[in-house]
């Protein structure tokens, strides 16, 4: 791997001349890496037009920085470098006398999604142990053409690293640009991100570049014509060059003039000049390597020239000595991108397009991968040409895990050149819906499939577009995967596997939409057993067994339930992690913790995360987050479930969407800004419900319109509470009645309390009843006996009752529910309690309320009740403290995250509230502050 040297674009822009009109940008520069020498890091991104300067001003930062003794990595993207995974990141980790990454992770190309994950954070812990010993910068130009890798890094590890001494200097074009790079350049200007836009240079600026180029006070003339430039240096190194060469400027005294008035032939088609300057054969030579790429060996244009490697000599001799190319160790580059666009643009579009197929090929002849010339090969391929439809699949297949924007589009093209052949295209379509899927493109994959479905297909290709649309439309749409999945259950002669991953998926769909789809899944659930055990098909049986399992919660049989989930568990134990459809521990742990099992529940999690890590199961690792976030919910630790949720969030961003791991993140997130009453939180919490609620049908939806309901309660809105109620209480459903009542049996006294308030005492005595009814069919779940008597004593106004209801809660792990059967007594020890276990929750909307209770009671406490202050030492948690001193002394975030079972994502999140609320932006200051603390406190 080659890293791409920005000071050799530098130099084509202004050769040796100092660098003039940026003082302001220079002068940030200057700050943010006397910043960085004390510790404290910063993301700077510098952008504008091309040729106006930024990869000048990287060279300029690269030089301060080296001058104040900081050590410097540098590298860039590249046209032709787009589908090498990581590699303008590795590229410039690896560059310079001492590189940070070892040889072995330079060759580590991804293979796969989860590998692509632990590149990354494999890549942060190196950064961060080598910012642990000095501050480090790293420039990176041309992001507009950096690969998805190296862009999912820079989206991720300038944020997870903003508390090390780390200067991200980077640089991109303005203009069109790819979803990736306006992502990628959105999240580097959050907060603590700084943009420098560079603008033309000012008419002194000007007249100062062109006194260095020409070595010479340049007269009025000079200076009129020197505007043209529009103030790029670029064009305005090519525009006085020109009339240099042409003889258009005389120098006398210190002092040029111009000894004609017009623009030099070189300023209109300066590159053409220049080519027409040298021999024919380094003219072709040019315009050949243009085709090629960015950088070039010289065995690779001796074989699409004709000629040999002696012969070619001279005229790369005449091509350097032009300023057109520049070499460095062998390797032939470029002078500028622009000058490389410029010499391509000269070659007839035909003839440009036969040599850039040749190209292709002579590539592949000396065992490049197809992966690195997939772009050119898909722009030149004919349709029907079955040689470049078999190389883009598998283009396709190399790059999905680890840049699968690249891999959509070369499944798009291939199935493009596939459409004389209507029945291999289908198969193609096929084969390509969940890689649309997982890229954003669901639409077009739905659009691509519903075409091929309108003819007649072999029913094996069916079958697996209707298996595929069925996995790609639970994203967005239960009901539409329960269709596509009862069409291809309906098909005849599938094959046993076919039959048991399509009824499975089925089964599973129908069991998150409604109470009538339940049923019907669970008619299913016999012959679909059935067909996996005939298949041997061990996925399909531990998703059954699942669905079995849910479908016995909903019945109110919870031992039933959990026995399936056992089952469940030990099934999926027999299949690769790869072809698990469901993760049925994922279930039991979440049906542990709702029955007020919380430690089970973290100890299910706490084994999932050691074999997460153990085999390197990055999405698995996310799913046990995704379970935490909502167990610590459940057990009033909400800054803990805050930081869990917010990890999955961000495990998202570099693993791609995580289905029910995002969705449920997002509802905690919810839950936990009603607790708190974040404004800023609450603001979040509204957007990720009502995307919730943007669902068509499903839990999904229920869940956001939950979330919604208990808003908008808040906000004094009864009656539209009520009614998004009735929507979203239906996780669960009675067998004897229409209604349904919330997942979570702590929500349903909430429920009672709103429906009292609101007037609908209808729906207080149907939750009450259903309460009651599932209680008596499992009379021993503690959680279940509590709510139930909380409900009846709130319908009937029972203060003995309440009293039972808050013993039993007592003896149940779940602190928020007692608080609010506390508060419910109305008694002021009651209440003086409840706002105790509020405060130690962090729960600050729920604390104030009850504080306005007992102010409008007129009654001081009896006692003083401690509260969490909101920034500062004491304001920290026990998880942030723990991991905040284990960082002071020296712990690399992977460490502490070994040390607790944690991802270096959950480290990451709780480290920067830390700093937050401490008020620091490095780990300097944090190592500080914790010695001071310490002396204060001895």
């Amino acid at each position: 791997m080659i890293a791409h040297d920005p000071l050799a674009g530098a130099a084509a822009e202004s050769g040796r001349y100092p660098l003039r009109g940026r003082q302001p940008e220079v002068a940030t520069l200057r700050t943010h890496l006397a910043a960085l020498s004390r510790g404290t890091g910063a993301t700077l991104l510098i952008q504008g037009s091309p040729g106006i300067g930024k990869t000048r001003m990287l060279a300029e930062a690269h030089h301060m920085a080296e001058e104040t003794g900081l050590r410097v990595m540098y590298g860039g993207g590249g046209p032709d470098g787009q589908t090498i995974p990581f590699g303008a990141l590795l590229g410039a980790l690896h560059s310079g006398p001492d590189p940070i990454l070892p040889t072995a992770t330079l060759r580590a190309v991804p293979a796969t999604s989860a590998r692509r994950y632990w590149l990354l954070q494999e890549l942060y812990e190196h950064l961060e142990r080598a910012a642990l010993t000095a501050p480090l910068v790293i420039a990176i130009d041309d992001l507009q053409w950096c690969d998805e890798g190296t862009l999912l890094a820079l989206r991720t590890l300038p944020q997870r690293l903003s508390t090390h001494p780390i200067a991200w200097i980077l640089a991109a074009r303005t203009g069109p640009l790819t979803p990736d790079v306006r992502a990628t350049i959105s999240a580097l200007r959050l907060p603590r991100g700084h943009l420098l836009t560079l603008a033309p240079l000012s008419g002194k600026a000007v007249g100062a570049m062109t006194a260095d180029l020409l070595a010479a006070t340049p007269d009025p003339g000079i200076l009129q014509l020197a505007q043209k430039a529009e103030g790029r240096p670029l064009l305005l190194t090519e525009l006085i060059n020109g009339m240099l060469d042409e003889g258009a400027v005389t120098v006398a005294d210190g002092v040029a003039r111009l000894a004609q008035r017009r623009l030099p032939l070189r300023f209109h088609a300066s590159i053409q000049h220049r080519l027409e300057q040298v021999s024919p054969l380094a003219k072709k030579t040019a315009q050949i390597a243009s085709v090629l790429g960015r950088t070039i060996s010289v065995d690779q244009l001796a074989d699409l020239t004709g000629e040999s490697a002696v012969t070619l000599l001279e005229p790369l001799e005449e091509l350097l000595s032009a300023d057109l190319m520049t070499e460095s160790d062998c390797i032939l580059a470029f002078s500028h991108d622009l000058i490389r666009e410029a010499i391509r643009a000269t070659l007839p579009a035909t003839l440009r397009q036969a040599l850039r197929r040749q190209a292709v090929d002579l590539r592949l002849e000396h065992g490049i991968p197809v992966a690195q010339i997939a772009a050119d090969l898909a722009e030149t391929a004919e349709p029907g040409d079955d040689t470049a439809i078999a190389l883009l699949r598998q283009a396709a297949q190399d790059l999905a895990n680890t840049a699968p924007s690249a891999a959509a589009e070369m499944s798009r093209r291939a199935i493009e050149l596939s459409a004389p052949d209507p029945l291999r295209q289908a198969g193609f379509i096929a084969e390509a819906l969940p890689l649309f899927s997982q890229t954003g493109r669901a639409g077009e994959a739905l659009a691509l499939a519903e075409t091929a479905l309108r003819r007649p297909l072999p029913v094996d290709v069916e079958a697996g577009i209707r298996l595929g649309l069925t996995l790609v439309a639970d994203r967005h749409s239960f009901t539409d995967a329960v269709r596509h999945g009862r069409a291809g259950v309906a098909l005849p002669g599938l094959s046993p596997r076919m039959r048991a991953q399509l009824t499975a998926m089925l089964a599973f769909n129908l069991a998150f939409v409604g109470a009538a789809e339940i049923a019907e899944a669970e008619s299913l659930l016999p012959a679909a057993l059935a067909a996996a055990d005939q298949a041997a098909d061990q996925a399909s049986r531990a998703t059954l067994l699942s669905v079995g399992s849910i479908i016995a919660d909903h019945r109110l049989d919870v031992h039933r339930a959990l026995d399936l989930a056992d089952q469940a568990v030990a099934a999926s134990r027999e299949v690769r992690y790869t072809d698990v459809l469901w993760m049925p521990g994922v279930w039991k742990a979440v049906l542990l913790s709702r029955l007020g099992r919380v430690e089970e529940a973290l100890a299910e999690a706490d084994v999932g995360v050691r074999a997460a890590q153990h085999h390197g199961q990055a999405n698995l690792l996310r799913l046990w987050g995704m379970v935490r976030s909502r167990v610590y919910l459940d057990a009033g630790r909400l800054c803990d479930a805050r930081a869990e949720a917010e990890a999955v969030l961000a495990m998202s961003d570099e693993l791609g969407p995580g289905d029910f791991g995002d969705v449920t993140a997002r509802y905690v997130l919810g839950r936990v800004a009603l607790h708190t009453g974040d404004p800023q939180e609450l603001v979040r919490g509204r957007e990720f419900a009502d995307a919730m609620m943007r669902v068509e049908a499903g839990q999904i939806r229920r869940a956001g319109a939950w979330l919604t309901a208990q808003a908008v309660f808040d906000d004094g809105d009864h009656i539209r509470a009520m009614e998004l109620t009735a929507e979203a209480a239906r996780s669960y459903y009675r067998p004897t009645s229409s209604l349904s009542c919330p997942a979570d049996p702590a929500d349903e006294p909430v429920l009672v309390r709103m429906a009292l308030r609101a007037g609908d005492r209808a729906r207080a005595i149907l939750v009450t009843e259903f309460a009651e009814t599932r209680h008596h069919n499992n009379p021993d779940i503690p959680i279940y006996g509590a709510t139930a008597l909380h409900a009846r004593a709130l319908m009937d106004g029972d203060a003995g009752l309440l009293a039972r209801a808050v013993e039993l809660y007592q003896g149940i792990p779940r602190p928020l529910a007692l608080a609010g059967a506390l508060e419910d007594t109305g008694t002021v020890p009651h209440l003086d309690t409840a706002l105790r276990l509020y405060e130690q929750s962090e729960a600050g909307h729920d604390a104030a309320r009850v504080r306005d209770r007992l102010k409008g009671m007129g009654e001081r406490r009896s006692r003083a009740v401690s509260r969490r202050p909101n920034e500062g030492w004491d304001s920290l948690t026990t998880s942030e403290l723990q991991i905040v001193r284990l960082v002071a002394g020296g712990a690399t975030n992977k460490q502490v995250a070994d040390q607790f079972f944690l991802s270096p994502h959950t480290v990451s999140t709780h480290l920067w509230h830390a700093f937050t609320k401490l008020g620091i932006s490095s780990r300097v200051e944090l190592t500080r502050l914790v010695l001071e603390h310490d002396s204060a406190t001895q």
